[in-house]
């Protein structure tokens, strides 16, 4: 499963699970705005936000991205929510 196959209002939840200080509207805009965590490196996705999403700051868009990403992980992971 691709990060766009994730759901992303499960994705919310889980980084609001993991990180409760970060505010869920920022979480949900670094979200919408990127649909899928970028490939690779962070800082062409930080640089975006910073300019669309000014209000996000960099180090909590740097915490979120970093959760989405365990997320992702997990999803694609045989055995997650087979139950």
């Amino acid at each position: 499963m691709s990060g766009g196959d994730a759901d992303l209002g499960e994705a919310v939840d889980f980084i609001l699970a993991q990180r409760p200080d970060l505010a869920e509207d920022e979480v949900w805009s670094v979200l919408v705005e990127l649909q899928a965590p970028p490939p690779g490196g962070d800082e062409l996705a930080l640089e975006l936000l910073a300019r669309t999403r000014p209000d996000v700051a960099r180090r909590d868009a740097k915490a979120i991205l970093r959760e989405w990403r365990a997320y992702v992980s997990l999803v694609a992971e045989d055995d997650w929510d087979d139950e």
